[in-house]
């Protein structure tokens, strides 16, 4: 469970409270963790998954291994690696996104719709 304290009213919720687990630890551990329930209950962050203003989409790649998500003000996009739970690369563009699709089965192919009615591509190279 989380850890909270209440200060004045108000709860605060740590979490970054709980276990990690060693990157050294064999799979043989890691398959037993399933059957722990605190290993279960546990909350997992993804780093830098923020925007100035706010998010408009947000689409998970056919693989499901990364996650791709478009901002306002700066219009730009973001796209997340879940094995790492951190942020691979962020672009910035001309103007908002009104809808996107990634075309690969990862995030290397992606078109964006923009709000000028333009369609982007963008590759990885």
């Amino acid at each position: 469970p989380l850890q909270v304290t209440e200060s004045r009213g108000v709860k605060v919720y740590n979490v970054s409270s709980g276990k990690t687990l060693p990157q050294w630890l064999s799979e043989k551990k890691k398959k037993a963790l399933r059957k722990d329930e605190e290993y279960k209950s546990r909350i997992e962050l993804i780093q830098d998954l923020e925007f100035d203003v706010a998010s408009s989409r947000i689409r998970l790649s056919p693989d499901g291994k990364f996650i791709a998500a478009t901002g306002v003000y700066p219009p730009q996009v973001k796209v997340y690696e879940l094995s790492e739970l951190s942020m691979k690369f962020e672009r910035h563009m001309d103007c908002e996104t009104v809808q996107f699709e990634i075309l690969s089965d990862d995030y290397s192919k992606m078109v964006f719709l923009q709000s000028d009615r333009t369609v982007e591509f963008h590759a990885k190279f």
